[in-house]
């Protein structure tokens, strides 16, 4: 092509702009980088900062093109950052810990939950005031996971688990909400988004759960260590419209609410039960530090005893072998006022998804 007269050239970008303007995809399209993550849900309140980032164009404006992966696989996340497949992955605390138990080369870069989500509750007419009142009572586990959240919880009181009984109830809504009002179980076990169809089911309910265990980077983003560089200009990316995701519910919790109503409108069936999720989401999600994402060491180093004792990792391991700080202040370079307009313009597009 070098051979071609200047003519010649111009003549033939004239007729590819015009087709290009015919064919090509919407404009800013093209400079998308696409990336895949891979979290616990792909469409959830529980983790809604996913779904405002989606709704308000977050991650188009930022520059990803966004594929969630099917969460629901028996495969550990870790071993589809390992291999290639998805490029940020978000694991629990114990997973974390896990896979830098095993060496798996991954970093810890961005918290998006500072709260536990598991907690232990009991009916609010309960005699139960406190997690030492447990002692030869039965604890309801939504799933076998669960059993973890009680030892550690227990373990605040100096209780064992062998000081309790223990059953799997599991996490649908209709068993979980009868074997409490049956009283088939004195206190449950679970997620928050468990626990609120008990209260979509009418049953109120009181938490227990000690402050000490509920402290904790309970899901987390993490990426290959060898792909840091290669992926940082996207995953900050991703990271900063989830960061601008999870500040709207600050902004303006209604709207949020709507939009989750409008996303996934089975966990608002009852709006009472929609509404709690979304409290106990934001209680997870909102920064526990300064900014949000922000890696806390010294957390990251208290929460390893219960872990070392009930045998999840084999040694203490120091939290500066697997966090990365490098990500998590651009996250958070993102204007209040630019995702408040956002918001705004997504009201009057969408004025019946709005609590009336």
């Amino acid at each position: 092509m070098k051979t071609l007269s200047k003519r010649l050239g111009r003549l033939l970008a004239c007729a590819a702009t015009i087709a290009a303007m015919s064919v090509a995809a919407p404009a800013g399209a093209q400079d998308l980088k696409p990336i895949n993550v891979l979290i616990p849900n792909e469409n959830t309140t529980t983790l809604y900062p996913n779904i405002v980032a989606r709704e308000l164009g977050f991650f188009e404006q930022e520059g990803a093109d966004v594929t969630l992966l099917a969460s629901d696989t028996t495969i550990p996340y870790v071993a589809f950052l390992v291999n290639g497949q998805a490029d940020l992955v978000m694991l629990d605390s114990a997973q974390t810990f896990q896979a830098i138990n095993t060496k798996q080369p991954v970093k810890m870069i961005f918290e998006g939950m500072q709260f536990a989500p598991e907690v232990v509750m009991v009916r609010a007419d309960s005699d139960i005031q406190s997690i030492g009142d447990l002692v030869g009572k039965t604890v309801g586990l939504a799933s076998d996971r669960d059993q973890i959240t009680v030892q550690i919880a227990l373990d605040t009181a100096g209780i064992t688990i062998d000081q309790v009984s223990t059953v799997v109830v599991g996490d649908s809504g209709p068993v979980l909400a009868k074997s409490v009002r049956d009283s088939d179980v004195d206190a449950v076990s679970a997620a928050a988004n468990d626990l609120t169809v008990l209260q979509a089911s009418g049953i109120a309910m009181r938490d227990i759960t000690p402050a000490e265990s509920s402290k904790n980077p309970a899901n987390s983003f993490v990426i290959a260590t060898d792909r840091i560089e290669e992926l940082r200009p996207v995953v900050a990316a991703y990271l900063k419209a989830w960061a601008m995701g999870a500040e709207a519910a600050k902004i303006d919790r209604e709207a949020v609410a709507a939009m989750a109503r409008k996303s996934i409108p089975e966990e608002w069936e009852s709006e009472e039960g929609g509404q709690a999720l979304l409290d106990a989401s934001m209680k997870m999600i909102l920064p526990q530090t300064p900014k949000h994402g922000q890696p806390q060491a010294d957390v990251w180093k208290a929460i390893q005893g219960p872990y070392l004792k009930y045998g999840i990792v084999e040694t203490e391991i120091d939290p500066a072998v697997f966090i990365d700080n490098s990500f998590f202040e651009e996250a958070n370079s993102f204007d209040t006022a630019a995702i408040k307009a956002a918001i705004d313009a997504w009201k009057a597009e969408n004025p019946d998804f709005l609590k009336q």
